[in-house]
């Protein structure tokens, strides 16, 4: 994307939708009322029984059904879903770009135009991945105002993105070679769509823009199992996944993915995922413990930092 791309480029928004209809009326709407007015909307459906597909058929009546597309997804959870959504999306130009949508946020009005602005004024070269995310402002079931999401801490990189996510999907654009080598991660690899969107973009030498203003209402509810990061509930819920074995199975599913793409990524994140690998498999604790001290992985927290150490000392990572 350039200057001289002349028309601001398409932004073709992927919403995965499944029994949203509580919410996900007023998620369009602020879709509609963006400021930046060139966009497409896809909504994948994962077998809703409720009135999500309804008040979707109902908003492509309203808005015109040459923008919007409603399709059958793949019935296999969230993560899934969004995979399915980044197949099936067709750029019609090589600046279109592509955005994430949950299906119970609000998205303030210029969203999307200051994502489209930060991914120029980042001039990626050509070939080269781009990736938007922002903070979010944190609302309750009624969208009153409960918080804004944090900002990272420590820098972004790969060695952060091996060990969590800092970034959150529903703020996420990005261009066309980040949704080429995104297409290239098999679905059942991904932990979650957005976490591999932060690993691939700063494994395979891309930039990335952190904005620091939020850009949606993300709304916390009975339904969020994980809502943003930094909320004490969540903390706990974590620390009982690490117990129980998820962080151990996290990993494989990364290891698998960043295999899905290692000829595309760059000679010094491809020596940060082997020192990963290679942590992984010791099998004493010092040398899990030596291997940690070496690897270039970091967390952005204090907390996530003992997080990680005790994971590895209980070789849970």
């Amino acid at each position: 994307m350039s200057e001289a791309s002349g028309a601001a480029p398409c932004v073709h928004v992927l919403l995965a939708s499944y029994q949203g209809g509580r919410y996900i009326r007023e998620q369009l709407e602020s879709i509609a009322g963006q400021t930046h007015p060139n966009w497409t909307l896809t909504v994948s459906d994962d077998g809703s029984t409720d009135d999500t597909v309804r008040l979707c058929e109902a908003f492509a009546d309203k808005h015109g059904d040459h923008r919007i597309r409603l399709v059958k997804g793949p019935g296999r959870r969230s993560t899934a879903n969004f995979f399915h959504l980044l197949r099936t999306v067709e750029p019609t130009s090589n600046h279109d770009l592509i955005a994430f949508s949950d299906q119970d946020d609000v998205w303030l009005p210029e969203k999307l135009s200051r994502a489209v602005h930060a991914l120029r004024a980042l001039r990626p070269t050509t070939g080269q991945p781009a990736l938007y995310a922002a903070r979010t402002r944190l609302v309750n079931e009624r969208l009153e105002p409960i918080g804004v999401s944090r900002l990272p801490q420590r820098p972004l990189g790969f060695g952060n993105a091996l060990l969590q996510n800092v970034a959150s999907g529903n703020t996420m654009v990005f261009n066309q070679p980040l949704l080429r080598l995104m297409r290239r991660v098999k679905p059942e690899h991904s932990v979650l769509h957005d976490w591999t969107a932060y690993q691939v973009v700063t494994g395979c030498g891309g930039q990335m823009h952190f904005d620091p203003e939020p850009c949606l209402l993300y709304r916390q509810h009975a339904d969020n199992l994980i809502g943003s990061q930094g909320r004490s509930w969540d903390k706990v819920l974590r620390m009982g996944m690490l117990f129980k074995g998820q962080y151990r199975t996290w990993g494989d599913q990364t290891e698998a993915a960043m295999n899905d793409i290692a000829n595309e990524l760059q000679p010094k994140a491809l020596d940060v995922l082997r020192k990963f690998q290679d942590m992984r498999r010791r099998p004493d604790l010092i040398g899990r413990m030596q291997a940690g001290r070496h690897s270039g992985l970091w967390r952005q927290t204090r907390s996530g930092r003992a997080s990680f150490w005790l994971g590895l000392a209980l070789n849970q990572l």
